[in-house]
């Protein structure tokens, strides 16, 4: 990118002959001296122009340089923190807790359970209304959602979608194991529709609903090695009528292999 060249100031031109007044600076051009003060001024724009040029390449470097999807994974989930927050439950250093799969956990009235977990392979349907199923399995978790207070609530599913914390840090829903191998939410771009799903909904008061994630994980997971697995699901996700803005925190949950289906 060439450095930017000011135009000079319209109708203005060189003129025909040189003047000169004996003691200006200057003087010497007409007497055949050197033309210092030309030849510093022109050394002067030069330069001005190499710095710029320098300037601006270093800057088209930085801007088109490609520095690859592990800093955008990272700031993606930058504000969960599902694994700092099991180990500082089981040393003690926090209270976290982490709800029995089997129960409910609720708050501010909006209340969530994990029905049961499938491991196999996905299916749904595509835009045209077939079914559909993924070539190999996935975790499958299975929500049943309901408001049980006298507010309305805006929910938006935890299946394909990133919330934005308060304090501006992304997150999505998560999930991990006893060994502590996190796994992210995956979204297939052919299922236009997926069991239990639910996209968004308005839940009036006492309205109940479901919703569904689907987790990656590597094509060797064997779930009969897992003992527990930890999921957390941002409370980003449900905002109160009225609120002005979507509650924060965590639904957490203890999932015992026993709740596991498909092993």
């Amino acid at each position: 990118m060439a450095p930017v060249i000011v135009p000079k100031t319209p109708g203005s031109k060189a003129s025909s002959q040189p003047t000169s007044t004996e003691g200006e600076e200057g003087a010497e051009n007409e007497a055949g001296g050197v033309p210092w003060n030309a030849i510093i001024k022109t050394g002067y724009i030069v330069l001005f122009s190499v710095i710029s040029a320098v300037v601006l390449f270093v800057v088209y470097l930085y801007v088109t340089a490609d520095r690859g999807d592990v800093a955008d994974e990272v700031q993606l989930n930058q504000g969960n923190e599902i694994q700092t927050r099991i180990e500082q439950s089981e040393t003690g250093e926090k209270y976290i807790k982490w709800i029995p799969a089997k129960n409910s956990a609720t708050m501010e009235g909006f209340k969530v359970k994990v029905h049961h977990v499938l491991w196999g392979k996905v299916r749904g349907k595509d835009e045209r209304g077939d079914i559909i199923e993924s070539d190999r399995p996935f975790v499958n978790v299975f929500l049943e959602l309901a408001n049980r207070s006298g507010n309305k609530f805006h929910f938006k599913s935890w299946y394909g979608n990133v919330f934005t914390a308060e304090n501006g840090a992304s997150r999505t829903a998560q999930i991990s194991d006893d060994e502590k191998q996190q796994y992210e939410p995956i979204l297939f771009d052919d299922l236009a529709d997926l069991k239990w799903w639910t996209p968004s909904k308005t839940f009036e008061p006492l309205e109940e609903g479901t919703d569904s994630i689907v987790f990656d994980v590597p094509e060797d997971f064997d779930p009969k090695q897992v003992e527990f697995l930890f999921l957390d699901l941002p409370g980003e996700a449900v905002t109160r009528d009225g609120a002005g803005k979507p509650m924060g925190g965590s639904y957490r949950f203890k999932i015992p292999r026993s709740m596991i289906q498909g092993l």
